[in-house]
Protein backbone atom coordinates (compact mmCIF):
# COMPACT_ATOMS: atom_id res chain seq x y z
CA UNK A 1 0.00 0.00 0.00
CA UNK A 2 1.17 4.05 0.22
CA UNK A 3 4.38 4.49 1.88
CA UNK A 4 4.48 0.65 2.47
CA UNK A 5 1.96 0.91 4.94
CA UNK A 6 0.01 -1.70 5.74
CA UNK A 7 -3.88 -1.29 5.99
CA UNK A 8 -6.94 -2.39 8.36
CA UNK A 9 -9.56 -3.11 5.91
CA UNK A 10 -13.28 -3.74 7.61
CA UNK A 11 -14.72 -6.24 4.98
CA UNK A 12 -18.31 -6.49 5.07
CA UNK A 13 -20.80 -9.00 2.74
CA UNK A 14 -24.00 -10.47 3.74
CA UNK A 15 -22.33 -13.93 3.20
CA UNK A 16 -19.09 -15.35 3.17
CA UNK A 17 -17.87 -19.00 2.30
CA UNK A 18 -18.24 -21.56 2.64
CA UNK A 19 -21.18 -19.96 1.95
CA UNK A 20 -21.73 -20.62 -2.13
CA UNK A 21 -22.33 -17.77 -4.70
CA UNK A 22 -20.37 -15.76 -7.00
CA UNK A 23 -20.34 -12.57 -4.95
CA UNK A 24 -19.51 -14.95 -1.72
CA UNK A 25 -16.25 -15.71 -4.01
CA UNK A 26 -15.75 -12.24 -4.99
CA UNK A 27 -15.18 -10.76 -1.42
CA UNK A 28 -13.39 -14.26 -0.75
CA UNK A 29 -10.72 -13.34 -3.28
CA UNK A 30 -9.80 -9.87 -2.47
CA UNK A 31 -10.10 -10.58 1.21
CA UNK A 32 -7.04 -13.20 0.81
CA UNK A 33 -5.01 -11.41 -1.83
CA UNK A 34 -4.70 -8.19 0.77
CA UNK A 35 -3.80 -10.45 3.48
CA UNK A 36 -1.26 -12.04 0.99
CA UNK A 37 0.17 -8.64 0.70
CA UNK A 38 0.26 -8.15 4.68
CA UNK A 39 -2.99 -5.99 5.30
CA UNK A 40 -4.66 -6.64 8.37
CA UNK A 41 -8.48 -7.89 7.69
CA UNK A 42 -11.58 -8.99 8.85
CA UNK A 43 -14.51 -9.65 7.46
CA UNK A 44 -17.76 -9.35 8.82
CA UNK A 45 -20.75 -11.69 7.71
CA UNK A 46 -23.53 -13.33 8.83
CA UNK A 47 -23.93 -16.79 9.46
CA UNK A 48 -26.18 -17.82 6.62
CA UNK A 49 -25.35 -20.57 4.48
CA UNK A 50 -28.22 -20.20 1.66
CA UNK A 51 -30.47 -17.25 2.12
CA UNK A 52 -32.94 -19.05 -0.27
CA UNK A 53 -34.36 -21.38 1.16
CA UNK A 54 -33.02 -19.91 4.72
CA UNK A 55 -30.30 -21.84 5.64
CA UNK A 56 -27.47 -21.48 8.74
CA UNK A 57 -24.27 -22.52 9.18
CA UNK A 58 -23.73 -25.56 11.45
CA UNK A 59 -20.19 -24.29 12.25
CA UNK A 60 -18.62 -21.43 13.31
CA UNK A 61 -16.40 -20.43 10.22
CA UNK A 62 -14.49 -17.71 12.13
CA UNK A 63 -11.51 -18.61 10.33
CA UNK A 64 -11.65 -19.69 6.39
CA UNK A 65 -8.11 -20.04 4.39
CA UNK A 66 -6.38 -18.07 7.58
CA UNK A 67 -8.83 -14.56 7.42
CA UNK A 68 -10.58 -13.72 10.25
CA UNK A 69 -14.57 -13.94 10.45
CA UNK A 70 -16.86 -12.43 12.38
CA UNK A 71 -20.21 -14.12 11.52
CA UNK A 72 -23.16 -12.52 13.36
CA UNK A 73 -26.51 -14.51 13.86
CA UNK A 74 -28.81 -13.38 11.17
CA UNK A 75 -32.44 -13.27 11.62
CA UNK A 76 -35.13 -13.33 8.96
CA UNK A 77 -37.87 -10.84 8.65
CA UNK A 78 -41.60 -12.79 8.07
CA UNK A 79 -41.28 -14.91 5.20
CA UNK A 80 -44.00 -12.37 2.91
CA UNK A 81 -41.00 -9.92 3.14
CA UNK A 82 -37.87 -12.54 3.36
CA UNK A 83 -35.51 -10.18 4.57
CA UNK A 84 -32.43 -11.32 6.93
CA UNK A 85 -30.70 -9.01 9.21
CA UNK A 86 -27.99 -9.22 11.87
CA UNK A 87 -28.24 -7.01 15.08
CA UNK A 88 -24.93 -7.75 16.23
CA UNK A 89 -23.19 -5.95 13.45
CA UNK A 90 -23.97 -2.97 15.09
CA UNK A 91 -20.87 -3.46 16.67
CA UNK A 92 -19.01 -2.37 13.06
CA UNK A 93 -19.71 0.53 13.72
CA UNK A 94 -16.60 1.20 16.51
CA UNK A 95 -14.66 -1.37 15.06
CA UNK A 96 -10.47 0.00 14.77
CA UNK A 97 -10.41 0.30 10.53
CA UNK A 98 -8.76 2.16 8.21
CA UNK A 99 -11.01 1.69 5.24
CA UNK A 100 -14.50 -0.04 5.09
CA UNK A 101 -15.48 -2.06 1.99
CA UNK A 102 -19.08 -3.39 1.61
CA UNK A 103 -20.30 -5.81 -0.44
CA UNK A 104 -23.96 -5.52 -1.83
CA UNK A 105 -26.76 -3.03 -2.29
CA UNK A 106 -29.66 -2.40 0.21
CA UNK A 107 -28.54 -4.75 2.79
CA UNK A 108 -28.16 -3.26 6.80
CA UNK A 109 -24.03 -3.68 6.55
CA UNK A 110 -24.17 -1.43 4.07
CA UNK A 111 -26.13 1.24 5.51
CA UNK A 112 -24.41 0.99 8.43
CA UNK A 113 -20.90 1.66 7.19
CA UNK A 114 -22.44 4.43 5.43
CA UNK A 115 -23.59 5.60 8.48
CA UNK A 116 -20.23 5.21 10.12
CA UNK A 117 -18.74 7.30 7.23
CA UNK A 118 -21.19 10.27 8.32
CA UNK A 119 -20.42 9.90 11.57
CA UNK A 120 -16.92 9.36 11.87
CA UNK A 121 -15.46 10.14 8.55
CA UNK A 122 -13.64 6.42 8.40
CA UNK A 123 -13.19 6.12 4.16
CA UNK A 124 -15.75 4.10 2.64
CA UNK A 125 -15.39 2.39 -0.89
CA UNK A 126 -18.48 -0.15 -2.19
CA UNK A 127 -18.67 -2.76 -4.49
CA UNK A 128 -22.74 -3.11 -5.25
CA UNK A 129 -23.15 -6.31 -7.00
CA UNK A 130 -26.25 -4.80 -8.14
CA UNK A 131 -29.34 -7.14 -9.30
CA UNK A 132 -32.24 -4.65 -10.47
CA UNK A 133 -35.46 -4.75 -8.29
CA UNK A 134 -37.13 -6.94 -11.14
CA UNK A 135 -34.24 -9.82 -10.80
CA UNK A 136 -34.85 -9.61 -7.19
CA UNK A 137 -35.82 -13.11 -5.45
CA UNK A 138 -38.79 -12.87 -2.52
CA UNK A 139 -42.23 -12.00 -2.73
CA UNK A 140 -44.43 -9.07 -2.93
CA UNK A 141 -43.24 -7.93 0.41
CA UNK A 142 -40.03 -7.48 0.13
CA UNK A 143 -40.76 -5.79 -3.51
CA UNK A 144 -42.42 -3.09 -1.99
CA UNK A 145 -39.65 -2.49 0.44
CA UNK A 146 -36.94 -2.29 -1.91
CA UNK A 147 -38.95 0.14 -3.69
CA UNK A 148 -39.33 2.26 -0.84
CA UNK A 149 -34.98 1.67 0.16
CA UNK A 150 -34.49 2.85 -3.48
CA UNK A 151 -36.89 6.01 -3.36
CA UNK A 152 -35.34 7.22 0.57
CA UNK A 153 -32.65 5.72 1.79
CA UNK A 154 -30.24 4.72 -1.83
CA UNK A 155 -29.43 8.43 -2.84
CA UNK A 156 -27.77 8.90 0.71
CA UNK A 157 -26.01 5.48 0.76
CA UNK A 158 -23.97 6.12 -2.35
CA UNK A 159 -22.98 9.83 -1.18
CA UNK A 160 -21.42 8.74 1.57
CA UNK A 161 -19.25 7.00 -0.37
CA UNK A 162 -15.71 7.90 -1.63
CA UNK A 163 -15.60 5.16 -4.00
CA UNK A 164 -17.69 3.01 -5.57
CA UNK A 165 -16.67 -0.53 -7.57
CA UNK A 166 -18.52 -2.00 -10.35
CA UNK A 167 -17.61 -5.52 -11.90
CA UNK A 168 -18.94 -3.73 -15.37
CA UNK A 169 -20.45 -0.99 -16.91
CA UNK A 170 -23.42 -2.64 -17.64
CA UNK A 171 -23.98 -2.75 -13.77
CA UNK A 172 -22.80 0.81 -13.18
CA UNK A 173 -25.02 1.73 -15.97
CA UNK A 174 -28.08 0.18 -14.41
CA UNK A 175 -27.64 2.20 -11.45
CA UNK A 176 -26.88 5.75 -13.14
CA UNK A 177 -29.97 7.01 -11.40
CA UNK A 178 -28.59 6.69 -8.02
CA UNK A 179 -25.02 7.94 -8.77
CA UNK A 180 -24.49 11.70 -8.66
CA UNK A 181 -20.51 11.55 -9.21
CA UNK A 182 -19.55 9.25 -11.62
CA UNK A 183 -16.23 10.36 -11.03
CA UNK A 184 -16.41 8.17 -7.41
CA UNK A 185 -17.40 4.97 -9.75
CA UNK A 186 -14.82 2.62 -11.09
CA UNK A 187 -15.25 -0.53 -13.41
CA UNK A 188 -12.94 -3.08 -12.44
CA UNK A 189 -13.61 -6.68 -13.46
CA UNK A 190 -13.40 -10.15 -11.50
CA UNK A 191 -10.01 -11.98 -11.45
CA UNK A 192 -8.99 -15.50 -12.07
CA UNK A 193 -6.27 -17.47 -10.35
CA UNK A 194 -4.57 -18.03 -14.09
CA UNK A 195 -1.75 -20.32 -12.45
CA UNK A 196 -4.27 -22.92 -11.34
CA UNK A 197 -5.08 -23.58 -15.40
CA UNK A 198 -1.89 -23.92 -16.79
CA UNK A 199 -2.56 -27.49 -17.34
CA UNK A 200 -5.86 -28.59 -17.69
CA UNK A 201 -7.54 -32.12 -16.64
CA UNK A 202 -8.43 -34.50 -19.70
CA UNK A 203 -11.92 -34.39 -19.96
CA UNK A 204 -12.33 -37.88 -20.73
CA UNK A 205 -12.65 -39.54 -17.34
CA UNK A 206 -15.36 -36.53 -16.67
CA UNK A 207 -17.45 -37.65 -19.75
CA UNK A 208 -16.90 -41.38 -19.30
CA UNK A 209 -17.76 -41.43 -15.53
CA UNK A 210 -21.24 -39.99 -16.69
CA UNK A 211 -21.71 -41.79 -19.96
CA UNK A 212 -21.73 -38.86 -22.08
CA UNK A 213 -20.50 -39.83 -25.47
CA UNK A 214 -22.12 -37.08 -27.60
CA UNK A 215 -22.44 -32.81 -27.18
CA UNK A 216 -22.73 -31.93 -23.94
CA UNK A 217 -23.89 -28.48 -22.50
CA UNK A 218 -23.48 -27.40 -19.14
CA UNK A 219 -24.41 -25.00 -16.27
CA UNK A 220 -22.62 -24.43 -13.08
CA UNK A 221 -24.12 -21.96 -10.85
CA UNK A 222 -26.78 -21.46 -7.84
CA UNK A 223 -30.00 -23.80 -8.78
CA UNK A 224 -31.98 -19.62 -8.56
CA UNK A 225 -34.70 -18.15 -9.99
CA UNK A 226 -32.93 -15.39 -11.60
CA UNK A 227 -30.36 -17.90 -13.74
CA UNK A 228 -33.23 -19.21 -16.12
CA UNK A 229 -32.03 -22.17 -16.83
CA UNK A 230 -35.69 -23.21 -18.13
CA UNK A 231 -34.82 -21.92 -21.49
CA UNK A 232 -32.24 -24.38 -22.16
CA UNK A 233 -33.95 -27.26 -20.81
CA UNK A 234 -36.87 -25.95 -23.01
CA UNK A 235 -34.84 -26.47 -25.99
CA UNK A 236 -33.76 -30.30 -25.64
CA UNK A 237 -36.65 -31.47 -27.09
CA UNK A 238 -36.22 -29.86 -30.20
CA UNK A 239 -32.57 -30.60 -30.26
CA UNK A 240 -32.53 -33.98 -29.74
CA UNK A 241 -33.86 -34.37 -33.37
CA UNK A 242 -30.50 -33.47 -34.49
CA UNK A 243 -28.33 -34.56 -31.48
CA UNK A 244 -30.09 -37.78 -30.22
CA UNK A 245 -27.08 -38.22 -27.52
CA UNK A 246 -26.85 -34.77 -25.95
CA UNK A 247 -26.55 -33.96 -22.51
CA UNK A 248 -27.27 -30.93 -20.21
CA UNK A 249 -25.35 -31.45 -16.86
CA UNK A 250 -26.21 -29.17 -14.31
CA UNK A 251 -24.10 -28.10 -11.43
CA UNK A 252 -24.91 -26.30 -8.49
CA UNK A 253 -26.48 -25.31 -5.13
CA UNK A 254 -30.14 -25.70 -4.88
CA UNK A 255 -30.99 -21.72 -4.04
CA UNK A 256 -34.72 -22.02 -4.45
CA UNK A 257 -35.05 -23.47 -7.96
CA UNK A 258 -33.60 -26.85 -8.18
CA UNK A 259 -37.13 -28.25 -7.62
CA UNK A 260 -39.19 -26.46 -10.42
CA UNK A 261 -35.97 -27.42 -13.02
CA UNK A 262 -36.13 -31.11 -12.04
CA UNK A 263 -39.81 -30.62 -12.03
CA UNK A 264 -39.44 -29.31 -16.19
CA UNK A 265 -37.01 -31.95 -16.74
CA UNK A 266 -39.89 -34.80 -15.77
CA UNK A 267 -42.23 -33.26 -17.61
CA UNK A 268 -40.53 -33.07 -20.74
CA UNK A 269 -39.22 -36.62 -20.28
CA UNK A 270 -35.21 -35.89 -20.38
CA UNK A 271 -34.14 -37.87 -17.17
CA UNK A 272 -31.72 -39.51 -19.60
CA UNK A 273 -30.55 -36.24 -20.69
CA UNK A 274 -30.11 -34.11 -17.86
CA UNK A 275 -28.12 -34.63 -14.90
CA UNK A 276 -28.06 -32.87 -11.78
CA UNK A 277 -24.67 -33.12 -10.16
CA UNK A 278 -25.03 -30.95 -7.22
CA UNK A 279 -21.80 -29.10 -5.80
CA UNK A 280 -18.75 -30.05 -7.66
CA UNK A 281 -15.41 -30.22 -6.25
CA UNK A 282 -12.82 -27.50 -7.49
CA UNK A 283 -10.89 -30.50 -9.34
CA UNK A 284 -14.08 -31.74 -10.96
CA UNK A 285 -16.01 -28.23 -11.49
CA UNK A 286 -12.46 -27.75 -13.74
CA UNK A 287 -12.91 -30.66 -15.60
CA UNK A 288 -16.48 -29.80 -16.46
CA UNK A 289 -16.02 -27.35 -18.01
CA UNK A 290 -13.36 -28.19 -19.99
CA UNK A 291 -15.22 -31.56 -20.78
CA UNK A 292 -18.35 -28.98 -21.92
CA UNK A 293 -18.87 -28.18 -25.68
CA UNK A 294 -20.88 -25.27 -24.31
CA UNK A 295 -21.04 -23.19 -21.40
CA UNK A 296 -24.84 -21.53 -20.89
CA UNK A 297 -26.19 -18.59 -18.95
CA UNK A 298 -29.67 -17.49 -19.80
CA UNK A 299 -29.73 -15.26 -16.65
CA UNK A 300 -31.86 -12.42 -16.49
CA UNK A 301 -29.00 -10.32 -15.10
CA UNK A 302 -25.51 -10.66 -13.42
CA UNK A 303 -23.20 -8.18 -12.13
CA UNK A 304 -20.41 -9.64 -13.91
CA UNK A 305 -20.62 -13.26 -14.08
CA UNK A 306 -17.31 -14.67 -12.56
CA UNK A 307 -18.01 -18.42 -13.68
CA UNK A 308 -17.77 -16.75 -17.57
CA UNK A 309 -14.33 -16.39 -16.90
CA UNK A 310 -13.72 -19.84 -15.17
CA UNK A 311 -15.61 -21.47 -18.59
CA UNK A 312 -13.07 -19.22 -21.00
CA UNK A 313 -10.07 -20.00 -19.16
CA UNK A 314 -10.57 -23.78 -19.89
CA UNK A 315 -11.28 -23.06 -23.17
CA UNK A 316 -14.88 -23.62 -23.82
CA UNK A 317 -17.31 -21.01 -26.11
CA UNK A 318 -20.10 -19.94 -23.80
CA UNK A 319 -24.09 -18.31 -24.91
CA UNK A 320 -24.77 -15.99 -22.43
CA UNK A 321 -28.09 -13.65 -22.12
CA UNK A 322 -28.10 -10.04 -23.30
CA UNK A 323 -28.24 -8.47 -19.73
CA UNK A 324 -25.96 -7.29 -18.02
CA UNK A 325 -22.26 -7.68 -16.96
CA UNK A 326 -22.06 -11.41 -19.13
CA UNK A 327 -22.39 -9.50 -22.17
CA UNK A 328 -19.31 -7.55 -21.71
CA UNK A 329 -17.06 -10.90 -20.27
CA UNK A 330 -18.23 -12.70 -23.45
CA UNK A 331 -16.85 -11.38 -26.57
CA UNK A 332 -19.71 -11.56 -28.64
CA UNK A 333 -19.02 -13.60 -32.32
CA UNK A 334 -14.89 -13.97 -30.43
CA UNK A 335 -15.29 -16.50 -27.21
CA UNK A 336 -19.15 -17.27 -27.39
CA UNK A 337 -22.41 -15.79 -28.14
CA UNK A 338 -24.63 -13.05 -26.97
CA UNK A 339 -28.13 -13.91 -27.14
CA UNK A 340 -31.39 -12.00 -26.71
CA UNK A 341 -32.99 -13.18 -23.26
CA UNK A 342 -36.08 -15.16 -23.10
CA UNK A 343 -36.20 -15.87 -26.93
CA UNK A 344 -36.79 -19.46 -27.28
CA UNK A 345 -35.90 -19.98 -31.11
CA UNK A 346 -33.02 -17.67 -30.76
CA UNK A 347 -31.24 -20.05 -28.14
CA UNK A 348 -32.24 -23.01 -29.80
CA UNK A 349 -30.55 -21.39 -33.08
CA UNK A 350 -27.48 -20.53 -31.28
CA UNK A 351 -27.07 -23.73 -29.91
CA UNK A 352 -27.91 -25.83 -32.75
CA UNK A 353 -25.36 -23.29 -34.76
CA UNK A 354 -22.28 -24.10 -32.19
CA UNK A 355 -23.26 -27.99 -31.78
CA UNK A 356 -22.87 -28.32 -35.58
CA UNK A 357 -19.44 -26.10 -36.02
CA UNK A 358 -16.56 -28.00 -34.42
CA UNK A 359 -14.49 -25.16 -36.47
CA UNK A 360 -16.48 -22.77 -34.95
CA UNK A 361 -16.18 -23.63 -30.97
CA UNK A 362 -12.48 -24.75 -31.57
CA UNK A 363 -11.82 -20.93 -32.23
CA UNK A 364 -13.78 -19.73 -30.00
CA UNK A 365 -12.66 -21.77 -27.21
CA UNK A 366 -8.61 -20.77 -28.18
CA UNK A 367 -9.78 -16.88 -28.07
CA UNK A 368 -11.85 -17.62 -24.71
CA UNK A 369 -9.02 -19.42 -23.05
CA UNK A 370 -6.09 -16.73 -24.31
CA UNK A 371 -8.71 -13.39 -23.42
CA UNK A 372 -8.82 -14.98 -19.84
CA UNK A 373 -5.39 -15.65 -18.85
CA UNK A 374 -3.75 -12.02 -20.11
CA UNK A 375 -7.06 -9.95 -18.51
CA UNK A 376 -8.26 -11.46 -15.84
CA UNK A 377 -4.87 -12.46 -13.63
CA UNK A 378 -5.92 -11.51 -9.94
CA UNK A 379 -3.00 -9.43 -9.01
CA UNK A 380 -3.61 -7.25 -11.70
CA UNK A 381 -7.34 -6.45 -10.40
CA UNK A 382 -5.66 -6.54 -6.69
CA UNK A 383 -3.55 -3.55 -7.85
CA UNK A 384 -6.30 -1.46 -8.98
CA UNK A 385 -8.36 -2.15 -5.86
CA UNK A 386 -5.80 -1.22 -3.36
CA UNK A 387 -5.26 2.08 -5.67
CA UNK A 388 -9.05 2.81 -4.84
CA UNK A 389 -8.18 2.31 -1.19
CA UNK A 390 -5.05 4.99 -1.42
CA UNK A 391 -7.36 7.44 -3.11
CA UNK A 392 -10.39 6.76 -0.74
CA UNK A 393 -8.17 7.70 2.22
CA UNK A 394 -6.45 10.92 0.58
CA UNK A 395 -9.61 12.20 -0.18
CA UNK A 396 -11.21 11.48 3.49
Amino acid sequence: MAGGQNLRVLMAAIRYPPAPGGAENHVREITNHLVERGNDVVVWTSDMQREHPFERMTEPHDVVEGVRVVRKRAYRLPEIIHYPVMPGQLEMLKTPADVLHAHSFGYAHTNLLALRKKLRGTPFVITPHYHPPETMQGGWARHQLRKVYDRVFADWVFEQADAILFNSRAERDSMAHHLHDLDRTTVIPNGLHTEVYENLPDPRPFREARGIEGPMLLYVGRMAVNKRLEIVINALPELLEEFPDIKLVIAGPDDGAGSQWEGLVDRLDLGDHVRFEGVLSEEDKMAAFTAADVFVLPSDWEAFGLVLLEAQVCGTPSLVADRGGPQEVIEDGSTGMVVPYGDDEAWRAALRDLLNDDGKRGRMGRAARERAMTQFDWPIIIDRIEEVYREAIGSA
